[in-house]
């Protein structure tokens, strides 16, 4: 009796883990139907004055990075809503949000970014102080860039204005 109940038991989990096997195969073999993220470096770029105020004449600053299938949520929001609930507002159009650590003045930071299928713009907040003077939002359009026309991006910050572009490769000749 334990022989007979063992040999069943033995032969289910062989054939479940040969459906696994094969299942796992099949499907790394084929591969997935689902666009793969593409990876750019991202150079952010501080001047020596970013974010004044009364206090300092420069500050560290905190930036928050959205990847947006519609950009109308993200230009039409006040600045304070942006900072106070900004997933809420964009949730429609927000494919992804990577808030980074404070840049600090004179700070040159390199980083990779992934950009996940479905985003159209790539955009940056900053949390500048003075922010009812500052230009605190940009966004590049990343809709229509093929992997190797683009090197890298760039976000410069310099005084109370904040600026996104998308660094063409220049090719190898």
């Amino acid at each position: 009796m334990f022989r007979k109940g063992f040999f069943s038991y033995s032969a289910a989990a062989l054939v479940m883990l040969a459906t696994a096997v094969l299942g796992t195969g099949c499907s790394s073999m084929f591969g997935s139907d689902e666009p793969e993220p593409v990876t750019y470096p991202l150079n952010i770029i501080a001047g020596d004055d970013i974010n004044p105020s009364e206090l300092s004449p420069a500050n560290p600053v905190i930036l928050h990075l959205y990847q947006l299938n519609n950009l109308e949520p993200f230009q039409s929001a006040e600045v304070i809503d942006l900072y106070q609930q900004d997933a809420t507002l964009l949730a429609d159009s927000l494919v992804h949000k990577t808030s980074l650590p404070s840049v600090l003045p004179k700070e040159n930071r390199k980083l990779d970014i992934n950009i996940l299928p479905g985003t159209k713009y790539l955009a940056v907040f900053a949390e500048f102080a003075s922010y009812g003077q500052a230009k605190t939002r940009a966004w590049v359009d990343v809709s229509n860039l093929e992997d190797d026309d683009i090197e890298s991006f760039t976000v410069a910050i310099n005084l109370l204005t904040l600026n996104i572009q998308a660094v063409e490769d220049s090719g190898w000749w």
